[in-house]
């Protein structure tokens, strides 16, 4: 598959440095927010500029199924928080959201996973399940989990159902394997919702009227098995499993890969999904969990951890930058991240401890004030450079 070329041209002001200028790995400041929650996931940037964070909850004493060789039980504790992103002050939106997670512990939540502002204001958010939705139906009996949901921040904070998700998958299974279905991130974009299915591998689009169609389906990809597990097929079917989702600069769709068994070191990819087609952007990741754009149309990857087999469950950030470069922003004091942010000044957030109950943390990086010394040098040689040359562009 052939990656998207796009052109960049480097306007530059003498004397003037933006302030959405990429954050560079050495010159980083990270602050922790807030800290305390349950399962924290994605987040999304408000109209009022404020920060709002799902939280998958910490479940509760409800009826209980099995998840791997373990169980999660019920409880209506997966919430929406408000966070000022000057202070760290937190405010709980809603908190009666469904959620399943371990016992006593409150960890491996499932809940509310994402939440999107569409153009008008109007918040949405997605509920997760990983399970058959027949569990969800007949074991259950809790009809939101795997749903789309609109959600009313007027006077008294309220949702209701959008768009049944897990039922779609349960009904046409997209992919042809096993039915699975986990919805976890989604976008908004012209009226219509776009939503991963981590457990269909599949990338759904909803209509005004709720109308659900899979416009595309992840690959399963055959990998080399771990040596240190005997008997496994060799080569290995592995699970795509798709995961976080950002609008591009060039209004398309991007989307990471966790990857399901045996999660290889490197063997997530970004795709793109041009319209029609998914396609390569970007490989080599490993376990991506969530993509945000900054303003300077970079591509922030949020990996969940970098080796999860051989137990290292630390998280890294990278940036892909508009030429094609790559580099790691953050790989120290992550561990199990699960979401991703950027405001419009460029600052970083992420969740952190997500899959964790009781101490997930929202954490806030942003450049010292050295970067910005650093970066009105570069403008002003690169200036020189534009001077002499009259246009500088790059493409990727």
């Amino acid at each position: 598959m052939n990656n998207k070329k796009l052109t960049l041209t480097l306007a530059l002001t003498v004397g003037f440095v933006s302030p959405t200028a990429p954050i560079l790995a050495a010159n980083i400041s990270t602050t922790v927010l807030a800290s305390g929650l349950n399962n924290p996931r994605g987040m999304t940037l408000g109209p009022d500029g404020q920060l709002y964070i799902s939280q998958a909850g910490r479940g509760g004493n409800g009826t209980c199924i099995a998840r791997g060789q373990s169980q999660v039980c019920y409880g209506p504790t997966s919430a929406i928080a408000r966070l000022q992103t000057t202070t760290g002050a937190t405010e709980v939106l809603i908190d009666n959201l469904p959620s399943l997670a371990q016992q006593p512990s409150g960890n491996e939540g499932t809940g509310l996973q994402d939440l999107y502002f569409d153009q008008s204001g109007q918040l949405f958010g997605i509920i997760g399940l990983r399970t058959d939705p027949n569990v969800r139906d007949n074991t259950l009996g809790i009809p939101a989990f795997g749903q789309a949901i609109a959600i009313n921040l007027s006077g008294t904070p309220s949702w209701s159902l959008k768009a049944d998700l897990a039922g779609f998958e349960g009904n046409n299974n997209p992919d042809g394997g096993g039915v699975d279905s986990n919805p976890y991130s989604l976008v908004v974009q012209n009226g219509v919702i776009y939503a991963t299915d981590a457990g269909g591998n599949s990338l759904l689009r909803v209509d005004g009227n709720g109308n659900i169609q899979a416009i595309a389906t992840f690959p399963v990809r055959l990998v080399t098995p771990p040596p240190f597990i005997p008997n496994l097929p060799n080569p290995f079917p592995m699970q795509a499993v798709p995961t976080g989702m950002a609008i591009g600069p060039d209004n398309q769709l991007y989307i990471g890969q966790l990857t399901g068994f045996p999660f290889p070191v490197g063997g997530a990819n970004v795709y793109r999904f041009n319209g029609t087609n998914l396609e390569e952007f970007a490989t080599g990741f490993t376990n991506i969990i969530d993509l945000a754009f900054a303003p300077d149309g970079s591509l922030y990857v949020l990996e969940y951890a970098s080796n999860f087999l051989a137990g290292d469950f630390s998280g890294q950030l990278w940036r892909i930058a508009p030429n094609g470069t790559r580099q790691s922003i953050l790989d120290k004091g992550l561990s199990f991240p699960t979401g991703l942010a950027i405001g419009g000044d460029g600052a970083i957030y992420v969740a952190n401890q997500g899959f964790v109950g009781g101490q997930g943390q929202i954490l806030k990086i942003t450049s010292t004030p050295e970067m910005t010394s650093a970066i009105a040098l570069g403008v002003t040689a690169l200036m020189g450079l534009r001077l002499r040359s009259k246009k500088r562009s790059t493409s990727l």
